[in-house]
């Protein structure tokens, strides 16, 4: 089943708990969101959107059934220097829906929504290293641009490299 997707300029109340529930579900399934497994969902909730700016990021939500199933965030810099690319944050698919190709999917309407904002012309994010996660956006059209070693620590003998992809449109 295809995904069907909203964008929402806020993050209604009524979606943000159904959202926080399926970020701690992927963290805890293994993904790499910004958390270590296990991570309680109070956790989550409490840094959960902090930095969403209102009127400027956009929220892009894909429902199944009438339920989120996968969501990111459209970050706009808010630097003139950058007015023409935005940042993909979150990037999250809830795990009782991996391995339909909703991951795929959510990037795509993502490039979709970010033709439609005006001088757009480049998408890029960061992953995590040492889980594959280039791999999977590099499928999507996305080029490894950079990598900065041992950027994140996921434990105290544990580092990990921040990879830095992008897309021009």
């Amino acid at each position: 089943m295809a995904l069907t997707f909203e964008t929402y300029t806020e993050i209604p109340e009524s979606l943000r708990p159904l959202l926080v529930d399926i970020w701690t579900d992927a963290t805890n399934a293994g993904g790499a969101i910004g958390f270590v497994a296990p991570v309680e969902r109070e956790v989550v909730d409490a840094k959960a959107f902090r930095a969403f700016a209102v009127g400027k990021d956009l929220m892009l939500v894909g429902f199944a059934d009438g339920r989120p199933a996968a969501f990111l965030v459209i970050v706009d810099h808010q630097f003139p220097l950058m007015n023409h690319a935005r940042l993909l944050k979150t990037v999250v698919v809830d795990p009782k829906h991996q391995g339909r190709g909703y991951g795929a999917e959510l990037l795509r309407a993502a490039e979709r929504v970010a033709r439609t904002l005006d001088g757009v012309e480049m998408l890029h994010l960061t992953c995590r290293g040492g889980l594959g996660l280039e791999h999977f956006y590099s499928k999507c059209g996305y080029t490894e641009v950079g990598r900065i070693p041992r950027m994140l620590r996921v434990a105290a003998d544990d580092y990990r490299d921040e990879i830095h992809m992008a897309l021009s449109l």
